[in-house]
């Protein structure tokens, strides 16, 4: 069945879905997902919690990059836009050592 659009956003995380509220406002947009669920990846599992040791190396590295903005956003808006929050973390029996290297905002 073939459908016509005139937006077709790949991608059902924070971004896609917000680009694809804002034009059907005047147009009509497709959100394409492969999972089963839209937000399930990055949305999911990143979206409340800053993270800097979070992903592989690049993600790292682009975390610390970001977080001196995120801490001072000058020109962006007052104050620091993360706030301290509880976590708890668990680790598999034998694994406990691997939380000493774990790092949080």
């Amino acid at each position: 069945m073939a459908q016509h659009c005139d937006f077709l956003i790949i991608g059902g995380g924070i971004a896609g879905i917000s680009a694809a509220s804002q034009l059907a406002e005047n147009a009509k947009a497709i959100v394409l997902e492969m999972e089963d669920v839209i937000g399930h990846h990055s949305t999911g599992r990143s979206a409340a919690i800053f993270i800097r040791n979070y992903g592989n190396a690049v993600i790292r590295a682009l975390n610390a990059a970001s977080e001196p903005t995120l801490m001072n956003p000058q020109g962006i808006c007052e104050g620091s836009v993360l706030t301290r929050r509880g976590l708890l973390m668990l680790a598999e029996e034998g694994k406990e050592d691997q939380l000493e290297t774990y790092e949080c905002q």
